[in-house]
């Protein structure tokens, strides 16, 4: 007789509020209070509590703790020696995580120790606060934290009773720490996009994603060949024969520097931005077409193209009812744009449909053909621009892959500078932009 599989055992359900918790109490691994408690529960290794005080003010209370070191020795960061001959103390307060909704203060003596070995005196590092910092690790872990979800350095700032640009300092030495941090994979496919940092002034970013894993990995202050080409070169010879497959619109830099320094590398151009220039040419000759309905009297046929870009560019299955009929009176009225829509939803349809480069490349021919054959200047145009991009476009029907994950990260740094009405240090944009979208 089959057995029946067996059911994982159930998990073990945490509780969420009061009333369920009361109910799992003699679940609980119980400990004693003892003098020791509060030091366990305050978190800061080597530190042991010993006073308290209260102290309230604007309506504001405020924890201090004292503490003493429990134990009398350091280690020598020069020779790893420990020692306990003590050189000097000085009075030291930080500040520490909240404590029972009050902003809690921490003090405790900073000692310094006169090396055995070495002859040479030294401050004595402590594993829960970086030295000469005025916060401890768990603190700016916690405004680092908070600004990484998008919450306004200003906001962070009210509320946790700081000055912005404390928050700022502390944010941009926690994010520098992740960024340095190698995480031990390498990047097999590569995105190559760029982005507005301010609409009409020309500034561009160039963001590099990896688009196996979905991140950004790098942004650069703009889309210049020497700058793409210095973060190439700060590769290792292991880093760059990983990346295999690099991901880019058509500009020919991008082109020439990855043919440079990524020779082995196949370069896919973009099907959505080579899709987006076929609809550019449509969109120019709509317009023409206007003009010249307008110019002519055809009053029918103006109306009808008179604001239609989408109609035109949409796909057909995505059309509403209005659309079809507005579409319906287009196409009608000029055998010439009915033509050419036909041919723009048969180049889609390639793209979506064919899934091998042999194929695609007779199915493409036969479209170029039938294209030139029209003899609109408006695909002649495109059929130029894709031929001048034709094998990189091919590698596309191999490796299907597309930059659908960098649009959608632009869309995302878009939201930091609108967030942050724009930055003017980019050294302060490129870190938000690695800790939201880098997996930081």
């Amino acid at each position: 007789m089959k057995m029946p599989p067996q059911l994982p055992p159930p998990r073990k359900k945490i509780a969420k509020d009061a009333a369920q918790a009361v109910k799992r109490v003699d679940s609980l691994t119980m400990q004693a209070v003892t003098a020791e408690t509060l030091s366990d529960l305050l978190g800061l290794p080597g530190m042991r509590v010993t006073r308290f005080a209260i102290e309230e003010e604007n309506k504001e209370q405020y924890l201090h703790l004292f503490c003493e070191h429990e134990r009398d020795v350091a280690i020598c960061p020069r020779c790893m020696k420990a020692t306990t001959e003590s050189h000097e103390l000085e009075d030291r307060c930080v500040r520490h995580l909240d404590i029972w909704g009050m902003k809690t203060l921490v003090h405790f003596p900073q000692r310094r120790f006169d090396c055995d070995v070495c002859g040479k005196p030294f401050t004595e590092n402590l594993a829960w606060i970086d030295p000469k910092r005025r916060h401890t690790s768990g603190f700016e872990l916690h405004i680092y934290e908070q600004v990484k979800h998008k919450t306004p350095r200003k906001h962070v700032a009210f509320h946790e009773g700081l000055h912005e640009a404390t928050v700022l300092d502390i944010f941009k030495r926690q994010a520098k720490r992740v960024a340095r941090q190698p995480d031990g994979c390498k990047v097999c496919i590569l995105g190559v996009d760029e982005i507005s940092l301010r609409k009409g002034h020309q500034q561009y970013a160039l963001v590099l994603s990896d688009l196996g894993r979905r991140r950004v990995v790098a942004v650069l202050p703009n889309r210049l060949k020497k700058t793409f080409e210095q973060w190439l070169d700060g590769l290792t010879e292991e880093e760059r024969r990983a990346i295999q497959v690099v991901s880019m619109d058509m500009w020919e830099a991008y082109r020439q520097v990855v043919r440079k320094k990524l020779r082995h590398a196949r370069i896919v151009a973009d099907r959505f931005h080579v899709m987006k220039q076929l609809n550019h040419q449509i969109g120019l000759m709509r317009r023409n077409m206007q003009r010249k309905a307008k110019k002519e009297g055809h009053e029918a046929l103006y109306q009808a193209l008179k604001g239609s870009r989408w109609v035109l560019l949409k796909n057909r299955h995505e059309l509403t009812p209005e659309q079809e009929t507005q579409l319906g009176t287009m196409l009608a009225g000029s055998d010439e744009l009915r033509t050419i829509y036909l041919l723009k939803e048969e180049f889609r349809t390639i793209c979506d449909k064919i899934t091998d480069q042999v194929r695609a490349q007779r199915f493409l021919w036969a479209w170029t053909g039938k294209a030139l054959a029209t003899g609109c200047r408006y695909l002649i145009r495109f059929v130029k621009t894709l031929r001048n991009w034709w094998h990189e476009f091919l590698n596309y029907f191999d490796d299907r892959v597309t930059q659908g994950f960098v649009e959608g990260i632009n869309r995302a740094i878009r939201g930091i500078i609108n967030r942050a009405f724009g930055y003017r240090n980019f050294d302060n944009f490129r870190l938000q932009v690695l800790v939201e979208c880098g997996g930081g």
